[in-house]
């Protein structure tokens, strides 16, 4: 990069450029101090600097009006086109500043999108209508690749690697969901690993969050964790079980607007969580936009519980049980 432009300015003050700007547009000091609120004499000393730092005459004066050298002429059509665009650049940095206007961009964990992240934006967005917010729904681990490369401002996903900065936000139950006519299950108001073990496991694909800690939970309750089917989407792993294919876990956040009307909603014993959280870019500061985004998902953070209301079984459901008996 060639930056042999910062030397060559190093001794130009940009005060002294707007004053030789002003006095050459208006071709008198007395118009230019009136249109920056200044007096001639401190007009004339700043266009006295600046020639001597340059070495050259920009401006002749006599005692009527002021004229342009052929230096001045030059120096006036590269500092009006340099100067329009860094006037404009740094009145959006000052709207940005004051939120007048702005961009973030979110990365978050499908589960979330639909129910806490949602909330937060229409929240925020009510307070900064000139800010757009782009959201982007990813697994956990793309979700964490999108901010320690920068192509996200932040993420909402769960606690997981040391190498970015996690701002806790909420920690949310993870339940057992089970087909409502498995009798096994039918009189117990918690289970365990080891119970949930002698059923066909409904899972995430490896490099889901949830996967993952699902796994921990199995492996800590000294349990084998076999998948028997993988699947991404929520909505398909309930309908599963629904059909009686299998159990599957998820967070309580996953299972908001679902029909579980075929299912029981189960709590481990003891009682699992996974921990939400907003994830930064390492070594950035945060923009003033993204600053107020993460304030935003703070105080929703507060009523991030989602409540999760049963609905009556779907149609393909009921057809499928017909047609089972």
């Amino acid at each position: 990069m060639d930056d042999s432009w910062i030397a060559a300015l190093r001794r130009i003050n940009l005060n002294q450029l707007v004053v030789f700007s002003a006095v050459a547009q208006q071709s008198s000091y007395r118009g230019a101090a009136a249109r920056l609120h200044l007096s001639q004499s401190a007009l004339s000393t700043q266009v006295q600097q600046l020639e001597a730092a340059l070495g050259v005459t920009l401006l002749y004066r006599d005692t009527r009006t002021v004229r342009l050298s052929q230096e001045g002429e030059r120096l006036l059509e590269a500092f009006q086109m340099s100067g329009r665009e860094l006037a404009r650049v740094v009145s959006n940095l000052r709207d940005e500043g004051r939120l007048a206007r702005g961009a973030v961009s979110v990365a978050v964990l499908p589960s979330l999108g639909s129910t806490f992240l949602t909330t937060a934006i229409v929240d925020f967005q009510k307070r900064y209508p000139a800010v757009s917010v782009q959201m982007l729904d990813v697994d956990s681990r793309r979700a964490h690749e999108q901010v320690v490369q920068g192509a996200v401002d932040i993420a909402v996903t769960s606690r997981g690697a040391d190498d970015v900065e996690f701002v806790p936000l909420f920690k949310e139950d993870l339940l057992a969901i089970i087909p409502a006519g498995d009798r096994f299950f039918s009189k117990l108001k918690a289970v365990t690993p080891a119970q949930l073990a002698t059923r066909p496991m409904l899972l995430n694909p490896r490099g889901v969050d949830l996967r993952e800690r699902v796994e921990e939970i199995f492996r800590q309750a000294g349990v084998e964790l076999k998948a028997f089917r993988e699947l991404t989407s929520t909505g398909l792993l309930v309908a599963l079980t629904s059909l009686e294919a299998g159990i599957c876990v998820q967070p309580r956040s996953a299972l908001y607007g679902l029909d579980l009307g075929a299912c029981r909603v189960l709590p481990f014993s003891p009682g699992q969580l996974r921990e939400i959280g907003a994830i930064l870019p390492p070594k950035r500061t945060p923009s003033p936009a993204t600053s107020a985004f993460l304030s935003a998902l703070k105080a929703a953070a507060e009523n991030a519980s989602a409540v999760v209301q049963p609905a009556r079984p779907p149609a393909f459901v009921k057809a499928v049980r017909q047609r089972r008996q």
